[in-house]
This record gives C-alpha cells, sequence and structure tokens, in this order.
C-alpha cells in the first residue's frame, strides 16, 4: 500500500483546525451574548419573559412579583405592562429586581457599590 502524501496530511489537519477553530469561536460568541444580556440592566422594552429567561428564573415567579396573572405567549414590555395598571415603569422595574434577588439571582443594578446607568 502506498502511503499517503504530506500534502494530503496537512490538507486534512488544516481542515481539522479551521473547523475546530470555527466551533469554539461559535461557542465563546455565543457565552458572551449570554453574558451581556444578564447582566444587562433592566429596561422598560423587556418582556417578563425575556427576563425570566435571560435570569434563569421561571417568568411565574415575576409574573405574580407584579401581581400578574401569567398567561401563555405574554410577550408584553414592562412599559405596557405599567400603563395597563396605571403605574410608573421604575415601580415595576423595582419589583422584578426584587423578585430576582428573592429567587437567589444577583442582578447587578442590585449590588452595592455599583450604579445603575440612566
Amino acid at each position: 500500500m502506498q502511503r499517503p502524501s504530506r500534502i494530503l496530511i496537512l490538507a486534512v489537519a488544516f481542515c481539522v483546525t479551521i473547523a475546530g477553530t470555527f466551533i469554539f469561536a461559535f461557542r465563546a460568541g455565543r457565552y458572551a451574548r449570554r453574558l451581556r444580556f444578564e447582566n444587562e440592566p433592566i429596561r422598560p422594552w423587556m418582556s417578563i419573559p425575556f427576563i425570566a429567561h435571560t435570569h434563569h428564573v421561571r417568568p411565574d415567579i415575576l409574573f405574580h412579583a407584579l401581581g400578574i396573572e401569567p398567561r401563555p405567549h405574554d410577550r408584553r414590555p414592562l412599559r405596557v405592562i405599567a400603563r395597563e395598571q396605571g403605574r410608573p415603569v421604575e415601580d415595576l422595574i423595582r419589583e422584578v429586581e426584587r423578585a430576582l434577588e428573592q429567587a437567589g439571582h444577583k442582578h447587578p443594578s442590585l449590588e452595592p457599590g455599583r450604579s445603575q446607568s440612566p
């Protein structure tokens, strides 16, 4: 049997290296996006399911903290919920942050010594 040529071995090694680079780059990018959303302060445009997903808590915990009965596929942003309840959106954000803290999640805006950007 004939031995494979060096060029063929180098080509296969190069393809494996490129594939490995793409796989690890994809995983690193996905992890960075998750960290970015997890550390982002709660904003009025965010929905309860989005906040629950990014902070790894059940949505019903946050719905109950706001006094809302959980409904399937409820994607209303916090500003719409605040308008419907006739309350300032800042109050809802504070209640969501308290519920996250009680659920065991430390949100960056709740940590001492860190100020929340406007």
